[in-house]
């Protein structure tokens, strides 16, 4: 067999910073400087700023970089409120204060959606806000407690920016108060495990009704740790939970019960802890406000609510009179969907059905009859394949709920093609001092 010679590939050497200028803020808070080409976007930069750059992603059209030192800070600089905010990757955008970044996305997601869906002079509303600290009652903490090649130390916290390196934090000042005063002593009980090894991740919920710890674990753990587990659930008044597969969990304490929250006073929604939730209490019931408000819901209207999780839109709905029908492709969602309308006790269908399957679709047409209204909270993909099939399903009105202000753009310009119009849209700060950007939008024809 012919053997081919190949030469070594020449180490390229260390690439020097750039100097920039930045122009703007995409969608995500990142600065961009247009002035480069191919344009560069700069992490942790802001319009206006000269700053010294670190490029760690090359493109045909774009690059990506890093600031290593800010040369002229703009106006709108801030110093970060947390200790660990330039090791960690939880938070991006502590460099600038809420409102003033939220006026920058507004202005990008504008563009954005000009360029892509072809939609001028939105109608914008006041976006949705709450504090941009002690907000945050559901959180995943990431463990490392490998050993050998002289590491033995066990980290606890939040992944570094674009690395899986976990960021030992001492606090977190997002999470709800409750949270971060469990958060010490966590620390503590989970450095001292013998089986600390055997923990994937570790939950963290700040419910309505309890505090839960919630361990993932890849092998059981010896009567040692749950007999220390025990003890903290005992000291701090929480719930603990061990997952063993993805939807087995053991209750350490004898409280068996749901957590559970209010998207409005008067109801009680149950979760499991693999369901879905905002993680934002206070944003979560102002959008469920304003959804109510927007579609203007009646008795007697009917509504469809897609993606609907454990009800959380669906179920004010009904509250209000509404003939709700609710669609989810997560079984057990649907299940739980169905036990809080009964603890409710309220009137809503709830139905399990891909919502990316085209049969799947032609199949609910027939079943759910005319709607009137339509309410659809996607994850970050978006529902390219339902925006067709909505317009003909021809709902007098669509509430948009979005994530993800790209693929957000990518549906939008499918409704308008078919003779949609945005009545009014505004943004929802469901993640400060995040890349996230959330939004919502009415439709009507």
């Amino acid at each position: 067999m012919v053997q081919l010679y190949e030469s070594a590939r020449k180490k390229q050497p260390p690439q020097k910073p750039l100097t920039l200028t930045i122009d703007e803020l995409d969608h995500s808070g990142t600065g961009v400087c247009s002035t480069h080409q191919p344009v560069v976007f700069v992490e942790g930069a802001l319009p206006g700023e000269e700053v010294r750059a670190r490029v760690y992603e090359r493109k045909k059209r774009f690059w990506r970089a890093t600031v290593e030192q800010v040369l002229k800070p703009g106006a709108k600089r801030i110093a970060p409120f947390c200790p660990h905010f330039s090791q960690c990757g939880g938070c991006q955008h502590q460099h600038i204060a809420q409102l003033p970044m939220l006026e920058y996305k507004q202005q990008a997601v504008d563009q954005l959606l000009n360029k892509v869906g072809g939609v001028t002079a939105l109608n914008w509303q006041a976006p949705l806000s709450g504090s941009d600290q002690g907000y945050r009652r559901k959180v995943r903490l990431a463990l490392d407690a490998r050993t050998g090649k002289g590491k033995s130390s066990v980290h606890l916290g939040f992944r570094a920016q674009g690395s899986d390196k976990v960021v030992d934090i001492s606090e977190c000042k997002v999470l709800t108060p409750p949270l971060q005063q469990l958060l010490p002593d966590l620390r503590s009980l989970i450095k001292g495990l013998g089986c600390v090894r055997h923990i994937g991740h570790i939950s963290l919920l700040d419910a309505d009704n309890q505090l839960q710890l919630c361990l993932r674990l890849t092998r059981p753990f010896p009567e040692m740790d749950r007999q220390a587990l025990k003890a903290f659930s005992q000291e701090h008044g929480c719930t603990v939970l061990l997952q063993t597969e993805a939807q087995e969990f053991e209750h350490l304490t004898s409280d068996h019960q749901f957590a559970s929250y209010r998207p409005v006073d008067e109801l009680s929604l149950d979760f499991r802890p693999t369901d879905f939730i905002q993680v934002n209490g206070s944003v979560n019931r102002a959008m469920i406000a304003q959804a109510l408000n927007w579609l203007d819901i009646k008795p007697g209207d009917r509504v469809l609510d897609l993606f609907c999780g454990v009800g959380n839109f669906a179920l004010p709905m009904a509250h209000q009179g509404a003939e709700v029908t609710g669609i989810e492709g997560v079984q057990v969602m649907v299940e739980q969907a169905r036990a809080n309308a009964l603890k409710n006790s309220l009137q809503a269908e709830f139905l399990q059905a891909d919502l990316g399957d085209e049969d799947a679709l032609t199949q609910l047409t027939t079943q759910l009859g005319q709607i009137g209204k339509v309410v659809l909270d996607p994850a970050r993909t978006g529902a390219a394949n339902v925006m067709p099939w909505l317009s003909r399903l021809n709902p007098a009105q669509i509430l948009y709920v979005s994530c993800n202000p790209a693929t957000f753009a990518r549906d939008m310009g499918q409704l308008v093609e078919s003779g949609w119009q945005v009545d009014k849209i505004g943004l929802m700060d469901m993640f400060p001092n995040t890349a996230h950007t959330e939004l919502m939008a009415l439709f009507s024809r």
